[in-house]
């Protein structure tokens, strides 16, 4: 076994689920993300308290293709599929990656479905509380700009 973290999912006896993790644990899974590792730890914190956790049993589709990106997923425990018929792609994400992030991000319909493939917790971020901080936090916004530059000027010759 070793010192490897293993999620279960409890489910509550009677009210609402208790968090499992602080909002500075979801910034500091957050800040794992390149995308938004130029962020300060108060903006990563206002982001993560922004965000929700979400448990996804095996099985089950998170959205389907051509949904509207109305949410993203970090993945902390589990793993989930995102496959298209259409262009007959796959892709398999784990823990530290993030799921329909780009449509989110463009405002466009989902280009695949995603489905976990086995038992999954994730922090979800809607994408109008993004969008809501986004508009009061130019921070932010530099941070996905720089990413998205770096991301385009790799391999240019300055």
């Amino acid at each position: 076994m070793g010192d490897e973290l293993i999620y279960r999912p409890v489910a509550p006896a009677r009210g609402p689920a208790k968090a499992r993790l602080t909002t500075l644990q979801k910034a500091e899974f957050i800040h794992g993300l390149d995308i938004f590792s130029q962020a300060s730890v108060e903006e990563l914190y206002q982001l993560a308290s922004i965000s929700r956790e979400t448990d996804v049993a095996s099985g089950q589709v998170i959205f389907t293709e051509k949904d509207p990106g109305d949410s993203f997923h970090l993945v902390i425990q589990g793993t989930v599929e995102q496959a298209s018929e259409e262009k007959n792609t796959k892709e398999v994400f784990g823990p530290g990656e993030v799921v329909g992030l780009e449509s989110v991000l463009t405002r466009e319909p989902r280009e695949a479905t995603a489905k976990a493939v086995e038992d999954t917790f994730a922090i979800t971020v809607e994408a109008e509380d993004l969008y809501a901080l986004l508009s009061s936090n130019m921070e932010i916004v530099a941070s996905i700009f720089k990413h998205f530059v770096r991301t385009l000027g790799k391999g240019r010759v300055r």
